[in-house]
C-alpha cells in the first residue's frame, strides 16, 4: 500500500476503536483510561492491549540514596482510552529534577570533596519537592514507588489510545511539561499554563505503564518519563510538531526550561515584552539563556544578562545579551548597575526622559525576568550570592522599572521580603510564570517555528548531549553547573 493508504487505513482502525502499534492492529475496549487519571480502576485492562510484552530501557527511581536511580529493562504494559505511546527521541536533563534522579538529601548536596550541607533554610521554609520525605503523605508514597523520572521530551507516536484525536501513529510530538486539556476551569479562561491537569500527579493520580523484571509496577513521573526509550502519557500532555528539526535541537525547544524561557519573553500569558525594552535575564542556566533569545526576538533593546557563572555570561552574549553582569561582582550594588544601564539617553521629564531619582523612579528594567532557584548542590563552577535563591529574587523585583513587569520562574527556598511602599503602590507588575506563562497547544508549534527560522539558537545552548546510557553522568554535569544544558538521546 502507499503511505496515503496506510494512513488512511491507520485512521479507520482508530474509528473502530482498533489501536496501531508498530504496523499491527490489536483491539482497544473503549472507557478504559478515558475519563481520569483512575490508579486503582485502571490497572487490569487484559482487552486494551496495544503493544504485548514489549521491552525497552528506562531509568527507574525509587528509595532513597544516591543509588536510587538504576538503568533497567523494562516490560510495557498495555494502553488504552487517552493514553499515547511515544518513541523518545530527545529529552532535556531539567534541573529541578536533579534531586530525585541523583538521590540528594534535602537541602544537601555532593560537595566537590565528598558531601557537604548547604546553608540552613529561612526560619519557616517548605521541603523542597524535589526530596521528599521518607515516610506518609504523597510525597513519601511517590518516593517509595518505582518512577521513571523527566520534565517532557521529544519523540514519535507508536500508539495511540482509542479515544485520542490530537495526534496519530506516526506523528512527531513534543510532551509537554505543562499539559493542556482546553476544558478545565483555567484552559477556558486563557490560563493553560495553570492547566489543572497539572494537579494530578499525585500516587493516586499515575498509572503503572510498565513492570520491572521482579514484576514491580512502574510508573511515568508526571505523567511524562521522560528519561525511558519510550514515553507513555495522556493527549493532555501531547504537542505534535511538523519540522524536520534535528531531535536534539527540538529537544531543547521541547523542554520545560526552553518552554518557561521563550514564554516569560514571547507568549501572551505574561505581560507584553513590547520592542525597544529595557529587558534584564537574571540566571542564566537553559530557562534564562532562552528568555534572553525571547528576548532579542521580541525585540529588546537592551538585554542585560546576570549570572556567576563566566560561561553562561559569555554565552548569553552570543545568543543576544547586550550587556552582561556578575553578581558577586555587583554585589549590593546589582540594583543601581541595572538602574545606571536603563536610564536611557537622558533624564529631562518633559522630554521623555527616564529619572533615577524620586519617590518611585523611573529608571530600571521594563521587563525582568527571575531565573535563578535555589541551589540542589553547591556548585563546582562559580558559586552565585545566595544558595536559597531569595537575594537574586528580591533584587530581581527592585531592578524593575515602575510601570514594568516582572515574570518569576524559578524554585526559590525559603521566603521573600520586600519594601512593602514598593510592593503596594510601586507600579510593578508580577507574573509567576509557571511554564513562563505559556499555553502549550498555542505556544510550542510556534517555538518550534523560531526554530526553523533560525530565530531561536537551540544547538548553541546544548552544551552536552548523551546517549541513554550516560544519562547520570550528564545529570552530575546539571546539577554542579558545569554545562548550561544537557540532552539525553534514547
Amino acid at each position: 500500500m502507499t503511505d496515503d493508504t496506510t494512513d488512511a487505513t491507520r485512521r479507520g482502525l482508530l474509528k473502530l476503536g482498533i489501536v496501531v502499534a508498530g504496523g499491527a492492529a490489536v483491539t482497544s475496549s473503549s472507557g478504559v483510561l478515558a475519563g481520569g487519571y483512575s490508579n486503582a480502576a485502571s490497572q487490569q485492562a487484559p482487552s486494551a492491549a496495544v503493544v504485548t510484552g514489549r521491552r525497552f530501557k528506562g531509568w527507574v527511581s525509587r528509595g532513597s540514596g544516591p543509588n536510587r536511580t538504576t538503568l533497567e529493562e523494562l516490560t510495557l504494559r498495555p494502553i488504552a482510552g487517552r493514553q499515547v505511546l511515544v518513541r523518545t527521541e530527545a529529552t532535556n536533563l531539567c534541573y529541578s529534577n536533579t534531586g530525585v534522579v541523583l538521590g540528594l538529601p534535602p537541602n544537601l548536596g555532593p560537595g566537590p570533596a565528598g558531601p557537604a550541607p548547604a546553608p540552613a533554610p529561612p526560619a519557616g521554609a517548605a521541603p523542597r519537592a524535589s526530596a521528599p520525605p521518607a515516610g506518609g503523605g504523597g510525597f513519601g508514597r511517590l518516593n517509595a514507588m518505582a518512577l521513571i523520572q523527566g520534565h517532557g521530551g521529544v519523540g514519535v507516536v507508536e500508539a495511540v489510545g482509542a479515544e485520542v484525536r490530537r495526534v496519530q501513529v506516526g506523528d512527531r510530538v513534543c510532551v509537554s511539561g505543562t499539559p493542556h486539556c482546553g476544558a478545565c476551569y483555567q484552559c477556558l479562561r486563557g490560563r493553560s499554563d495553570m492547566c489543572q491537569f497539572l494537579g494530578r500527579q499525585g500516587p493516586d493520580d499515575l498509572v503503572a505503564m510498565a513492570d520491572m523484571r521482579d514484576g514491580t509496577p512502574v510508573y511515568a513521573n508526571s505523567h511524562i518519563g521522560g528519561l525511558a526509550e519510550v514515553m507513555v502519557t495522556f493527549e493532555e500532555w501531547v504537542v505534535p510538531v511538523f519540522t524536520k528539526a534535528s531531535a536534539v535541537d527540538l529537544g531543547m525547544v521541547c523542554s520545560c526550561v526552553a518552554v518557561a524561557g521563550l514564554g516569560a519573553t514571547t507568549s501572551q500569558g505574561t505581560g507584553i515584552l513590547r520592542p525597544g525594552s529595557a529587558v534584564a535575564v537574571v540566571g542564566c542556566g537553559p530557562l534564562g539563556l532562552s528568555a534572553v533569545q525571547g528576548a532579542r526576538i521580541s525585540g529588546g533593546s537592551t538585554i542585560i544578562a546576570i549570572d556567576p557563572i563566566r560561561a553562561r555570561r559569555e554565552l548569553a552574549l552570543k545568543v543576544g545579551a547586550t550587556h552582561v553582569l556578575d553578581p558577586n561582582v555587583e554585589g549590593d550594588g546589582l540594583v543601581a548597575k541595572v538602574r545606571e544601564l536603563t536610564k536611557g539617553p537622558n533624564d529631562r521629564l518633559w522630554a521623555g526622559g527616564r529619572d533615577s531619582g524620586g519617590l518611585l523612579g523611573g529608571a530600571g528594567a521594563d521587563f525582568v525576568i527571575e531565573a535563578v532557584g535555589a541551589d540542589a548542590a553547591p556548585p563546582r563552577a562559580e558559586r552565585g550570592p545566595d544558595p536559597t535563591g531569595i537575594v537574586p529574587l528580591r533584587q530581581a523585583y527592585e531592578m524593575c522599572a515602575a510601570g514594568g513587569d516582572i515574570v518569576t520562574t524559578s524554585l526559590p527556598r525559603g521566603n521573600i521580603t520586600l519594601p512593602a511602599v514598593l510592593f503596594t503602590i510601586g507600579g510593578r507588575t508580577h507574573h509567576a510564570g509557571q511554564a513562563g506563562g505559556c499555553s502549550p497547544m498555542r505556544d510550542i508549534p510556534r517555538f518550534v517555528a523560531m526554530l526553523d527560522s533560525g530565530q531561536y539558537h537551540a544547538r548553541a545552548l546544548a552544551t552536552t548531549v548523551v546517549p541513554i546510557e550516560r544519562m547520570r553522568e550528564a545529570y552530575e554535569e546539571v546539577v554542579y553547573r558545569t554545562t548550561a544544558t544537557a540532552i539525553m538521546t534514547a
